[in-house]
């Protein structure tokens, strides 16, 4: 019986210890979207620029694919801007309405601040010759 609650002590030890370990899943799962996600389309064999990183000091192996993402954006801004500013304007107008007029906070700032912001009312000093 003793080895049955020594052994018992031991796991509830070991489960303060490390809480985590309880929810950690036992083996490593990727995300359902691994296999599906698309192949990069720059490769080290198609590329026109290759640079070398400083990690690896292989040049031919790596890529450089900074560039394409930026290519992409140059097309895809102009067309998501001109689909996503009209609903967005028209989706945020009434809820940002109320907090840009702020009359809460004009109510209640106001007093305090002409209060700190006001001159001080002192005598002037009584300069001695």
């Amino acid at each position: 019986m003793f080895k049955f609650a020594a052994v018992c002590l031991m796991l509830i030890a070991s489960a303060a210890a490390k809480p985590g370990l309880a929810a950690a899943p036992l083996a490593y799962t990727a995300p359902l979207a691994a296999p599906l996600a698309a192949a990069p389309i720059a490769a080290a064999y198609s590329a026109p620029f290759v640079a070398p990183y400083a990690s690896s000091y292989n040049a031919h192996s790596i890529a450089h694919s900074a560039a394409f993402p930026a290519a992409v954006a140059a097309y895809t801004a102009p067309v998501a801007a001109a689909y996503t500013a009209p609903v967005a304007a028209r989706l945020a107008a009434p809820i940002a309405a109320p907090f840009a007029a702020a009359p809460l906070a004009a109510a209640y700032a106001a007093p305090f601040a002409a209060a700190y912001t006001a001159p001080i009312a002192a005598p002037a000093p009584v300069l001695l010759k």
